[in-house]
């Protein structure tokens, strides 16, 4: 039993050990940053991606693999990352980085019921729509998807750190039908989006980004004269991606959150926007 699980046994999460563990992470790899500059803009530049994946033999391989793969049809001709990341697309290598980073510097993930690739894949859509939601805020697309990213990594925290409770957590939201956030409250005392907060406050980001992962989950209102912030902006993304992976006769049940309405744009505009996150989406998750 590792040290979370010491600190809860028979009684919730201890505030002491618990910001001890989050003390105890490691930093965020250099790669992960090169791959996120790289997903949240337009326009950026190849060789940072391909540099920060070159100095890592594993994702070299890792990544070689994706493209020789009978998926792109071109199994052994792919021999360089240059090439690779021609053939996938730079966005597509830049997740795969990503995902493969964050995996590799949080540890192995041995928890029931938590799928790292639903996990991954609900974290760029997210993500995706946070930037897109930037633009028509007049908000920084690169912090928002950052924030998008980032939004959920207190539920990675605790699969890889405390596997068992998390465990717990995750069959109790099911059988009960409680939001996630409310069924680890009742078994660690915290949720993930508290823990999240720490743990983007121990990796150095900026106040609003901790402060934003750590409301994901609260009801927001926006005053009036009041412009819309990261805060709000995580809620609508967190919403809109739920929502996209939902089905389809209940997919647009995150336009009900009257947030929506500060953004000032049509129904027709959102749809607009999540057709488009989706296809980006689809194509991302590919790796």
């Amino acid at each position: 039993m590792n040290l979370l699980e010491t600190a809860v046994s028979g009684e919730l999460l201890n505030p002491a050990e618990w910001a001890r563990c989050i003390r105890e992470l490691p930093s965020l790899p250099s790669a992960f940053i090169a791959a996120v500059e790289v997903l949240s803009q337009d326009q950026a530049p190849a060789s940072t991606c391909i540099e920060a994946i070159e100095r890592d033999q594993a994702l070299t391989v890792r990544v070689l693999r994706l493209a020789n793969s009978a998926f792109y049809g071109a199994p052994g001709q792919v021999s360089r990352i240059g090439d690779a990341v021609q053939m996938l697309g730079l966005r597509t290598v830049a997740s795969t980085l990503a995902a493969i980073s964050l995996r590799a510097t949080l540890g192995s993930l041995h928890c029931d019921g938590f799928c790292f690739d639903s996990y991954w894949r609900h974290s760029l859509c997210t993500a995706l729509s946070a930037r897109e939601l930037a633009r028509i805020a007049a908000l920084d697309t690169g912090e928002a998807f950052l924030l998008g990213l980032l939004h959920d990594v207190g539920k990675l925290i605790l699969a890889m750190t405390s596997p068992v409770l998390e465990a717990q957590a995750l069959q109790l939201s099911h059988s009960e039908e409680l939001p996630m956030h409310e069924a680890e409250r009742r078994v660690f005392g915290v949720s993930h989006a508290e823990v999240g907060a720490a743990v983007a406050r121990q990796w150095n980001f900026p106040a609003s980004i901790p402060d934003a992962i750590a409301g994901h989950h609260r009801p927001l209102v926006v005053q009036p004269l009041e412009r819309l912030t990261a805060g709000h902006l995580v809620r609508l993304a967190n919403h809109m991606a739920h929502g996209l992976a939902a089905s389809p006769g209940a997919s647009e049940s995150f336009l009900t959150d009257p947030l929506w309405s500060d953004l000032g744009i049509s129904e027709q505009h959102l749809r607009d926007l999540t057709e488009r996150v989706s296809g980006e989406l689809d194509i991302m998750s590919c790796a």
